[in-house]
């Protein structure tokens, strides 16, 4: 599972990151609170590294439905939600990937020019 958002607090706004990998029985969680950091939003690819953890989850094919979503309270903008589709995987530790895949069944909501 993986999320980067703009999270608008008291005023201002900052990039913040949810990760969670279960592999082999152990969680890795890369998350804004830990110092996760999102090094790469766009073009349907999204990298997060938190110390020597790396996720990455890249969009494969655009067959998102667009939907409404809010701006300022209004429901102004619009997204991309894509509830299966394909997407590709990557997460490494140390520069040593531990998991990467392919799937035709992967969620996937983003928000992209039209």
């Amino acid at each position: 599972m993986l999320s980067v958002a703009d999270i608008p607090m008291a005023g201002f706004h900052f990039q913040g990151v949810i990760g969670i990998v279960l592999w082999h029985g152990r969680e890795y969680r890369l998350a804004t609170y830990l110092g996760a950091k999102a090094v790469m939003v766009q073009n349907g690819l999204v990298r997060v590294v938190r110390g020597s953890l790396e996720l990455e989850a890249e969009l494969l094919e655009r067959t998102g439905k667009p939907l409404k979503a809010p701006t300022r309270g209004d429901m102004a903008r619009t997204i991309h939600e894509s509830v299966a589709c394909r997407a590709s995987y990557r997460f490494r530790k140390n520069n040593h990937t531990l998991l990467a895949f392919e799937t035709d069944r992967a969620s996937f909501e983003y928000e992209y020019p039209e």
